[in-house]
């Protein structure tokens, strides 16, 4: 791969990152999401900030040095947009960033797939994903962050990123540009005079994987919008909870299929969330036919999986899902 095109597809990475600055929280109290997501929601000032004590002084030292007031990271505080009706930011739930392009029916999505906080220091992982019409995509080139933050002086700041891709050389689909989409296929070089539009009439069930991940986010947003209930046991309570943007001007994240907890082969479960204001909850997603992979989750966000189908095994030692 070319210079040129790793430096866009790394821009790439930085734009869907970027949220609005009316998204920023007081730092005194924030938790390391939070100090994320205003790290990449300010100007350069407020990126600073969030950077380690030792990288402060350095950066200080060299525009002292310098006549240009440029410096080294400049790109990671210029590749970002203010639009609120394109970027978005969540303090809860598995998406941490979202670029809507509602152009090409597309969303980009950061999620946390971890999170490990011990004492000063946190380390979050991060993967890319596309909802392509309301419906998870492949992605071609797989691309994950893990973050490390450190507390300095009461203030969470970012350590490290470390930026990991996986290319499927072996796959051929790599070559038919309907698979990348016309932001990848701009990030990689390529271009898309000859792709096709995407048009999906009978459009696929989401995946149980994505079901679960979609059924914590509204469990979130519902204990927001009720903070004297708190989570709910009820399906039905979260079918149209929030919505978003997809080709029809919004989307739902859950279909009114998931009333009744069964949907697409899986049956659904919620528990955990009895008392009055419920702190917690628990989600299994289990195939209705006893075969297949079963999914589970809950408020904490870590989404796992067991192979024997059965939800208990996942709450008890299902190890942690990525697709």
């Amino acid at each position: 791969m070319s210079d040129g095109k790793a430096r866009l597809i790394i821009v790439l990475s930085m734009v869907l990152v970027g949220v609005s600055p009316g998204q920023q929280k007081n730092s005194a109290a924030q938790s390391p999401r939070q100090a994320i997501i205003e790290m990449f929601s300010g100007g350069e000032a407020t990126f600073r900030k969030h950077l380690t004590l030792e990288m402060q002084r350095k950066l200080e030292a060299m525009m002292r040095e310098s006549s240009s007031s440029a410096i080294p990271l400049q790109a990671f505080t210029t590749s970002k947009s203010s639009d609120p009706d394109h970027f978005q930011a969540f303090d809860l739930g598995p998406i941490l960033f979202s670029f809507n392009n509602p152009e090409q029916h597309e969303r980009y999505e950061v999620q946390i797939d971890n999170e490990d906080s011990r004492g000063d220091e946190n380390v979050m992982g991060l993967s890319l994903h596309l909802i392509r019409n309301g419906i998870e995509q492949e992605i071609p080139m797989a691309l994950r962050f893990v973050l490390n933050m450190k507390r300095q002086e009461g203030m969470w700041r970012l350590n490290a990123i470390t930026l990991s891709a996986t290319l499927p050389v072996g796959d051929p689909r790599i070559l038919d540009k309907s698979w990348w989409g016309p932001a990848l296929l701009a990030a990689s070089g390529a271009t898309s005079d000859s792709t096709p539009a995407v048009v999906i009439d009978d459009r696929p069930k989401m995946s149980p994987l994505r079901a679960v991940r979609m059924i914590g986010m509204a469990e979130n947003i519902y204990a927001q919008n009720h903070p004297g209930i708190g989570f709910t046991c009820r399906m039905a309570d979260l079918v149209n909870v929030g919505k978003g943007l997809d080709e029809d001007g919004v989307y739902k994240f859950m279909d009114a299929d998931f009333t009744d907890g069964v949907y697409n082969g899986y049956r659904f479960t919620l528990a955990g969330c009895d008392r009055k204001p419920a702190k917690t909850f628990r989600v299994i997603a289990e195939p209705v036919a006893g075969k297949g992979r079963a999914y589970c989750s809950d408020n904490t966000s870590n989404l796992r999986a067991s192979d024997d189908g059965r939800g208990v095994t996942c709450l008890i030692s299902g190890k942690i899902a990525r697709r």
